[in-house]
């Protein structure tokens, strides 16, 4: 991510930055990098939308 945005930074406004002080100014803009989690190569959806129609324990 940090060399997306130092590319984006450098062909916008021609500045060079350095991928440690392109984590600290997202930082100081309150940006965060947030990821999903990583699928399991054998998930099924469908075998999850089959449990989510499960009835919950405390049901009647």
């Amino acid at each position: 991510m940090a060399r997306d945005v130092s590319l984006f930074i450098q062909s916008e406004f021609g500045v060079t930055f350095k991928q440690v002080n392109i984590y600290r100014l997202l930082h100081q803009l309150g940006l965060s990098w947030i990821t999903t989690r990583s699928r399991h190569p054998k998930q099924s959806q469908d075998i999850q939308d089959a449990f989510k129609k499960l009835p919950a324990v405390n049901d009647p």
